[in-house]
């Protein structure tokens, strides 16, 4: 069949539109461990984020990902944190997947036969404030795993030392009407690397911090609900936001798919 652009046009019209790459948002639960060890430190007085969500955070992501029954990595023990980092996550990935092979010959060709996942390691960039917030809860996290005064390496998942620094963080992908439409949940993850920040007098921009996690494997949602409190922010504002996050729960699919194209 010969390509026209009517029917490229019309085949992508059928599907929604093109998906965006801007939207997006990053969920990252705190281990309590983590958190302990933060609030233990010179930045307790940092942990005084506003808290204009009245709702958890993890709470809103288990509902999007539907899983109820959710572990405890997957509830952050700091809400306010979790938002915060949501909010000054500039960029991010949907990590890839890969299938390690093996040449095989039985008779005659060799062939590859698949025998081991292969993970992706996934980068965050986070913009940096003034009170440098960022880097030094990231420098708080890697010496909650390996102090750097004894290199006793910390108990990934803690047992009864409550000493676990592993999380579960979630990407997740939206369309133009704030529905998610694909999300990625990254398991037993954990910060292995901070990438150095370069200082110079012949620029003038901000600074950026670019943290690598690794995790042992993800899970796929690929459809989700609507985001009642992101839309009625972009149209009303925040105090609006609030309103509709706790009443967006009640409000069925069904409902909101008509008034959604109606307002946007």
């Amino acid at each position: 069949m010969a390509f026209t652009p009517q029917s490229f046009l019309s085949n992508i019209k059928a599907k929604d539109g093109l998906a965006k790459n801007n939207r997006f948002e990053v969920i990252l639960p705190i281990p309590q461990y983590v958190n302990d060890f933060v609030k233990s430190s010179a930045l307790e007085k940092l942990l005084n984020l506003p808290t204009t969500i009245v709702t958890d955070v993890s709470d809103a992501i288990n509902q999007i990902l539907g899983n109820e029954s959710a572990d405890g990595q997957s509830k952050t023990s700091n809400a306010s944190m979790s938002r915060y980092l949501a909010l000054q996550c500039e960029s991010a990935e949907l990590p890839g997947r890969e299938l390690i092979t093996t040449d095989v010959k039985i008779y005659g060709p060799t062939f590859k036969v698949p025998y081991q996942t292969q993970y992706n390691q996934l980068a965050l960039n986070f913009v940096c404030t003034n009170e440098f917030y960022e880097r030094k809860l990231f420098d708080r996290w890697l010496d909650a795993i390996m102090p750097s005064d004894t290199n006793n390496l910390r108990f990934p998942k803690g047992g009864n030392t409550g000493t676990g620094y592993m999380t579960n963080i979630k990407v997740i992908q939206y369309d133009d009407f704030i529905k998610q439409i694909y999300a990625v949940e990254m398991i037993d993850a954990y910060p292995i690397s901070i990438a150095a920040q370069p200082l110079s007098w012949s620029e003038e921009g901000f600074h950026r911090l670019t943290v690598q996690f690794a995790y042992q494997k993800y899970r796929v949602v690929y459809s989700g609900q609507y985001d009642i409190a992101a839309a009625a922010a972009q149209l009303f504002g925040d105090k609006a936001s609030r309103f509709f996050d706790k009443a967006g729960n009640s409000i069925s699919e069904r409902l909101i798919t008509p008034v959604s194209r109606l307002i946007f």
